[in-house]
């Protein structure tokens, strides 16, 4: 197999995103794309030169045997789209976050497995040569043990417009689904993927209290019916714990996204990386200089590459499911009130 039969099911801005990339592979081929609007699956298709275009995936999947399916589609589709995928015999990639729940996740997980295939998400942070160089660091135990990871993420008064990341029936969840996903992902990553075994956490709408909320949608705020602030504690099985805070209302001068990991002899950061170990009272900075010429695979290429070598891709089963589990532990924490275990 040297070129890769792709189709792409989302013809909107992420699934733009999807159809754009996999056209900057040589080894890949769209041999169609896939949107409910017959309009906007013709203008994708006519733009970038794919040859056919469909309304119904499963009409997709009838019609032309393909290597990979890209999902660009909201949580709630992603379960029923990937596993007929696999069923027709697909390799799937999911834009994140994976599935409404942890329960669909892992029927997606075990319908890849009893088809034989592979799945990878849109995590792109992997790629971030900062986060490799901070994964290889803490990988060869130069921070010591590391005890209490703090990380924060949003954005600055903008809730996405788009009804797939504000109604719930169509998320699943709000700014932590959606937006700090990208980098508990890549702090999870680069910490080595420890286990979580249970967390507390505690969620609000802060914008239908506002006097003037910042709306981007049409219709009224009342429309949105997700959480546009979450703040949670992990605790993992190595003992380390992990606290997240997630803010789609962020005001201008706070800091909007990072993460500061604590380790036995110093501390290291995200956005931007910066290493610092202790020596007696003095702080040291070990931060490794990163090549701005190094080259990674996208995700993207990552998956192609991943299913011309049949071998796994740069993000795995137990890691994404995981990050599922994570999440889906603090809206459960949330809304019980108490601290719940992650199985």
């Amino acid at each position: 197999m040297n070129q890769l039969k792709v189709g792409i099911v989302g013809c909107g801005a992420h699934g733009r995103g999807h159809i754009q990339s996999y056209a900057e592979i040589p080894e890949a081929e769209i041999v169609a794309v896939v949107d409910m609007n017959p309009d906007r699956a013709q203008k994708a298709a006519v733009e970038f030169g794919v040859p056919h275009h469909y309304t119904d995936y499963r009409e997709m999947l009838e019609r032309h045997p393909l290597d990979i399916v890209s999902l660009a589609l909201p949580p709630a589709a992603n379960r029923e789209t990937a596993i007929d995928a696999f069923e027709a015999g697909a390799n799937v990639l999911v834009s994140k976050p994976l599935a409404m729940n942890t329960t669909e996740a892992e029927e997606m997980i075990a319908a890849a497995k009893r088809c034989g295939k592979l799945m990878s998400m849109g995590l792109q942070n992997r790629s971030n040569p900062e986060v490799r160089a901070l994964r290889q660091f803490l990988a060869d135990g130069k921070l010591g043990s590391v005890y209490h990871t703090r990380l924060w993420h949003g954005h600055v008064m903008h809730i996405p417009g788009t009804p797939t990341m504000y109604k719930r029936h169509l998320a699943g969840g709000g700014v932590l689904f959606h937006t700090t996903v990208h980098l508990l992902d890549a702090t999870l990553w680069a910490l080595g993927n420890p286990k979580p075994v249970r967390a507390s956490a505690a969620s609000y709408q802060k914008v239908r209290r506002m006097k003037n909320p910042p709306i981007t949608w049409q219709g009224p705020v009342t429309d949105c019916d997700i959480e546009d602030f979450n703040v949670g504690l992990v605790h993992f099985a190595d003992d380390s714990t992990m606290a997240v805070e997630s803010n789609w209302l962020t005001h201008p001068r706070s800091r909007t996204s990072g993460a500061e990991i604590l380790g036995d002899w110093g501390v290291a950061s995200l956005r931007p990386l910066r290493i610092a170990l202790e020596d007696g009272e003095q702080i040291v900075d070990v931060t490794p200089r990163i090549d701005a010429t190094s080259q990674f695979d996208s995700v993207y290429q990552d998956f192609c590459q991943s299913v011309l070598e049949n071998r796994l891709p740069l993000a795995q089963f137990s890691e994404m499911l995981d990050v599922q589990r994570v999440m889906n532990a603090l809206y459960e924490a949330a809304e019980r009130g108490k601290e719940v275990t992650i199985a």
